[in-house]
């Protein structure tokens, strides 16, 4: 084993270690805690001892878990806004409690080196939770007595995150609260009533206001179930955890190290899927997050062949005022269309509630492209999803490799959970979690790059040995067949049933290319003759090179099947190449004698002539286990196979049709014009087109759900068409000689480039300091604050903070929509640009 296997082993091994220990995974220990709402649960007051706080543990945590350059939060090497928040309520807390000086002055420090940058990143367009939370927490921090502190060139920003607030304000509906003394907006008096809080911020301060105790009994359950540094949600659906995990292992390309876990995890999200009815009305503040949720698992669950039905995340579209709310505020649920659109793409025949939720998200997604389009600002939190949304409704699923799909994952770093406009509030993963699967996801690649590499210099090598790489005539594709062999079938565990499938690959493009253009048929009868005998006797030539590098393959993979299984299969091997052959030998014969063969009839010939199954199925015998022997003896009697054959063929026929007229071969959308003499070429491609769009969902369903063949042989399949797929796409890449270079060398040659690994990777040792401490409880020694604080009195401040709005009303109102709760009052903002940056950073 070299160093690059023994790294990606240990790498799985912690992996295993620290994120699937066991069957019934911890969703808490794998959500990351929130500075935030940490920070509001310890200036949480005792009942008993108001200058005491209720969870001590809570301030520890705090005090323990501040970054190196001052600030709150996950993101150390590269900061966010909601740092800006997080270290804002820490520095408060920790006044709160005249405890941790320095911390709070290294915190002060942060936010006025930072906030700058940190506001500029937005475009100049803020989400409402940090147009609502950051100036609630400025003025908060002030009736602590803390001025915090801006830069000059941060002060138009911060200006113009408090007009934003009024902005909202303005627009929100008031309704007054239970004691007619307080207003709220109206949808926030709604998740209160109805006891929807999720978020232990939101809890705490509706404790420290109420003195309600099953405030207090959430919070104490809270802490219990999650230690002392809480999540952002609490409780988690924990379902959406684990399809994230899963989710995310597969898209950087782990799943092959993890299969009995995501096996172990996908059963008990499929019992909880079909266990759960669906409600008969779904409250609108909490589908985003149910779509995204209920879509995901169906797109998991249908890839790895249980059999679920659509109906749980399709429901909506039954609803005229749900679809009328989507519509309207389409940016809170992107992240759910993005999987609804993702779901879509194992459509089975028939499934028409899938075909209009796929209209429907594509509708929405494409208003955002349209925005991105006309250089609208845009915050960059949702930059990511912008790009994966792009992305998605560019390529179709089927066209893309899954091997360059997960380079892109990895470069770009996609770790985010589901985004609902609400800041990062579904950061379903810790960052060491995530640091740790994407160091995983590198060291896999690069190993991969490797194998790949060795490969192909093997292919390479036997090519020239056989003598096809000098054959003048043919098409050299040896590099092209590899690589999209390699990058739809990338698990390193399947060496030898890649090197099969691409010299069955090379074989077909040059035995293909000897029948259509370079031999006579006296060659051809004689070529196809000597493959009936299995015999070169009075071959010569090219014909006697494609006999030698046909039998040489044969004999390998009939030899590594004997080897493995006791029995030998070289007979059946020969028949199927026989077919083949016969299949090329009519289709050269119609050529060279003009005949135009009816639809029916070509179809009979070049559904084999195609050879997707002359390249497949001998290399599927490598598998284990093996498919049934019988495949072989007539692929056409198998449906997946069959469909298969049928669907590489409309591919090839769509792209390729100019070509083979030049050539005058004959081509099913030019056998249709003919059978069909007022349609034009555009439209008989669309004929052609929409059969092979309907065919695909015959295929899914085989491929997904039948039970007719092995999994890893199923898999195969998916493989084969989609590396067709690529193909054949949009143009015929497979006789471009320069379209697919640069995917190429992703693929196989050039190293990752993922930005600033030095920043983003911290040793894992060094990272159990700041990450790795979510559950400690005890309490260090801290140093007392020389700022004075507001003592809470009976769990409520006494200074509350306020901007001022039109009129001189006041109302105290609940200021996070959705998770961030926070009391205020209403002035005009002070805003500090004059700082002295404490000793320790002079």
């Amino acid at each position: 084993m070299d160093l690059q296997e023994s790294s990606v082993k240990n790498l799985v091994t912690k992996v295993k270690q620290d994120l699937l220990a066991s069957s019934k995974v911890d969703v808490y220990s794998l959500v990351p805690p929130s500075p935030y709402d940490t920070a509001w649960l310890s200036m949480v007051s005792s009942p008993q001892q108001s200058d005491q706080p209720l969870f001590q543990g809570c301030l520890d945590w705090v005090l323990q878990h501040q970054n190196r350059g001052g600030s709150w939060g996950e993101n150390i090497a590269h900061p966010t806004i909601e740092c800006l928040t997080s270290t804002l309520a820490c520095i408060v807390a920790l006044t709160t409690w005249n405890v941790g000086h320095d911390a709070i002055q290294k915190g002060l420090a942060f936010i006025h080196a930072n906030t700058e940058k940190l506001l500029e990143e937005q475009n100049g367009s803020f989400l409402e939770w940090f147009a609502i939370v950051f100036p609630a927490m400025i003025e908060l921090a002030e009736t602590k007595g803390l001025h915090v502190y801006f830069s000059n060139g941060s002060t138009a920003l911060v200006e113009q995150v408090f007009s934003e607030r009024q902005q909202i304000f303005k627009t929100q509906r008031w309704v007054s609260g239970c004691d007619q003394q307080q207003y709220y907006p109206a949808r926030m008096l709604k998740y209160l009533e109805d006891g929807l809080i999720q978020s232990p911020s939101a809890i705490a301060y509706a404790f420290m206001k109420t003195g309600n105790k099953e405030f207090l009994v959430k919070l104490n359950s809270i802490v219990q179930t999650c230690g002392y540094g809480v999540p952002t949600v609490y409780p988690f659906d924990e379902d959406l955890v684990k399809i994230h995990l899963i989710n995310q292992i597969e898209r950087l390309g782990l799943a092959e190290h993890f299969m009995e876990e995501i096996t172990s995890l996908l059963g008990q999200v499929y019992r909880s899927y079909i266990s759960c009815e669906e409600p008969k009305s779904m409250a609108k503040h909490a589908l985003p997050l149910q779509l995204y949720t209920h879509s995901l698992a169906f797109r998991l669950l249908r890839l790895h062949g249980y059999r679920v039905s659509p109906e749980k995340f399709c429901s909506f579209l039954k609803g005229e005022d749900i679809v009328a709310y989507i519509e309207e505020h389409h940016e809170l649920f992107l992240s759910a269309m993005y999987n609804v659109y993702r779901a879509t793409d194992v459509t089975f025949i028939g499934e028409n509630q899938l075909k209009d939720a796929r209209a429907f998200s594509r509708r929405i997604l494409e208003k955002e492209t349209i925005k991105d389009s006309t250089n609208l600002v845009r915050p960059i939190t949702m930059t990511h999803l912008q790009e994966q949304i792009k992305h998605e409704l560019s390529i179709p699923w089927l066209a893309r490799l899954d091997h360059l799909e997960h380079r892109r994952c990895i470069e770009r770093k996609e770790t985010l959970g589901p985004w609902t406009g609400n800041a990062l509030s579904y950061r379903l993963l810790s960052c060491q979690s995530n640091a740790t699967l994407l160091q995983l996801a590198i060291e896999n690649y690069t190993l991969r790059q490797s194998v790949f590499r060795n490969e192909l210099k093997e292919l390479e090598r036997w090519s020239k040995d056989m003598g096809l790489a000098d054959m003048g005539f043919a098409r050299q594709k040896t590099t092209y067949c590899h690589f999209a062999v390699a990058s739809t079938a990338s698990n390193s565990s399947l060496s030898d049933v890649r090197l099969a499938l691409v010299k069955g690959a090379i074989l077909v493009t040059v035995a293909d290319d000897f029948f259509d253009r370079e031999g006579s048929m006296d060659e051809l009868d004689a070529l196809a003759n000597a493959i009936n005998r299995w015999e070169p006797k009075g071959l010569t030539g090219h014909g006697k090179t494609i006999f030698n590098a046909l039998k040489d393959l044969v004999d390998d993979i009939s030899g590594q099947f004997f080897n493995k299984n006791g029995y030998d299969i070289k007979a059946y091997l020969q028949d199927l190449w026989c077919q083949t052959i016969a299949s090329w030998l009519k289709e050269a014969e119609w050529s060279r004698n003009g005949h135009a063969p009816s639809t029916v009839e070509y179809l009979q010939v070049a559904t084999s002539s195609i050879a997707s199954q002359t390249i497949l199925l001998p290399a599927a015998f490598l598998l284990n286990p093996p498919p049934e022997i019988d495949i072989l003896k007539c692929p056409q009697r198998q449906p997946l196979t069959n469909s298969l054959m049928l669907l590489t063929r409309l591919l090839n026929d769509i792209r390729s049709y100019q070509r083979e007229q030049e050539e005058g071969k004959p081509n099913l959308v030019l056998l249709h014009m003919k059978e069909n003499p007022n349609l034009g070429v555009e439209e008989s491609i669309a004929i052609v087109q929409k059969t092979l769009d309907e065919k695909k969902k015959e295929f899914l369903e085989l491929a997904l759900s039948s039970n007719e063949m092995p999994e890893a042989c199923k898999k195969l399949h998916l493989h084969c068409l989609k590396a067709f797929q690529m193909f054949f796409n949009s143009t015929n890449a497979f006789d471009s000689p320069t379209e697919l270079l640069a995917d190429i060398n992703k693929a196989i040659f050039d190293p990752l480039r993922v930005e600033d690994v030095q920043g983003s990777f911290m040793p894992l040792n060094s990272m159990q300091g700041t990450l790795g401490l979510k559950k400690d409880k005890s309490l260090a020694i801290h140093g007392k604050s020389h700022y004075s604080s507001s003592k809470p009195c009976n769990g409520i401040f006494e200074s509350t903070c306020a901007i001022k709005v039109q009129g001189n009303s006041r109302k105290d109102l609940v200021t996070k929509p959705y998770s961030r709760i926070l009391s205020v009052k209403m002035r005009n903002p002070i805003i500090y640009t004059t700082f002295s940056k404490p000793k320790a950073y002079i």
